[in-house]
This record gives C-alpha cells, sequence and structure tokens, in this order.
C-alpha cells in the first residue's frame, strides 16, 4: 500500500503537468491573474508544492496519524477561510 500512495501522487503530478504543457494555449488564455515567473512555470511550481504537502502527509500519517489527521482539519478550514476571503475581497 506504501508505494502505491507513493507513485499515486507521483503519477498524478506527472499527468498534470503533461496536461498542462499540452493545453497551454488554452490554459494560457485563461490566465488573467498576475503571476510569479510565467502561468505554466507557477502551475507546476503549485502542482509540485501540492506533491510535497500529499507526501509530507503520508510521512506524519505513519509517524503519527493522530497528529496528521488533525493537521488535515487545521489546513482545510485555513483553505477555505482565505478562499471564501479572496473571493470576497478580490472583486
Amino acid at each position: 500500500m506504501k508505494h502505491v500512495l507513493k507513485y499515486s501522487g507521483l503519477i498524478i503530478f506527472i499527468g498534470w503537468t503533461i496536461a498542462i504543457l499540452v493545453n497551454f494555449s488554452i490554459y494560457q488564455h485563461t490566465t488573467t491573474q498576475l503571476t510569479l515567473f510565467h502561468p505554466i512555470i507557477d502551475g507546476i511550481l503549485f502542482m509540485l508544492v501540492m506533491l510535497l504537502m500529499y507526501y509530507g502527509i503520508i510521512k506524519l500519517y505513519h509517524h503519527k496519524p493522530q497528529f496528521a489527521s488533525v493537521g488535515l482539519t487545521v489546513f482545510g478550514a485555513l483553505a477555505i477561510v482565505l478562499a471564501v476571503y479572496y473571493y470576497t475581497y478580490s472583486f
């Protein structure tokens, strides 16, 4: 099961990177926000951060399952609050 968890995150990252490269013309036209470097580089860096968080949570879960559950709850709640705040004050 550890191998499935390990490789599923990597396969999702590789697949998402290929999808963004193949559909870059569509992605570039729909990206209206400011980017740090370039829309494609920012997208790949964002997904890389998500991959690192995925592996971090898996490692934490194997050592302290209860703490991993609390951490996911806190990060999820924070993400929802930030999304609502951004949506409310960005228009």
